[in-house]
């Protein structure tokens, strides 16, 4: 992120100042639209990396509570691999990231074409 805001040239908030704008409104209306798709990537791999979390939850907290993960990999068992409910659970893992990814692709589709277009 710290990079993503510095590469946003300084003459861009300046401009800005000069026509009109105060320090708020040049950081609203200028330098966070630029920076809204490294928000949004950024966001993005937070988000899966804290959702799928299998490590701390498997180890660190007690047997009654598991996270999804957790549950996907305690299908297997001494009868073998449950493939019915572990497709089930990792269908239900999966559906809200992809929900998520479906709204934000526009920023980051809007990011990727703002280099390509003078």
């Amino acid at each position: 992120m710290r990079d993503q805001f510095q590469g946003i040239p300084v003459e861009l908030e300046e401009a800005a100042l000069v026509d009109g704008l105060g320090i708020w409104g040049a950081f609203m209306q200028i330098v966070l639209p630029i920076a809204l798709p490294g928000m949004v990537a950024a966001f993005i791999l937070s988000l899966v990396l804290c959702w799928n979390e299998y490590f701390f939850a498997a180890l660190l907290t007690a047997t009654n509570s598991t996270t999804l993960p957790v549950m996907v990999a305690s299908q297997t068992g001494s009868q073998g691999i449950n493939w019915w409910s572990m497709a089930a659970l990792s269908t239900a893992a999966i559906f809200p990231l992809i929900i998520v990814a479906v709204f934000l692709e526009k920023c980051i589709i809007k990011g990727m074409a703002a280099g390509a277009v003078k």
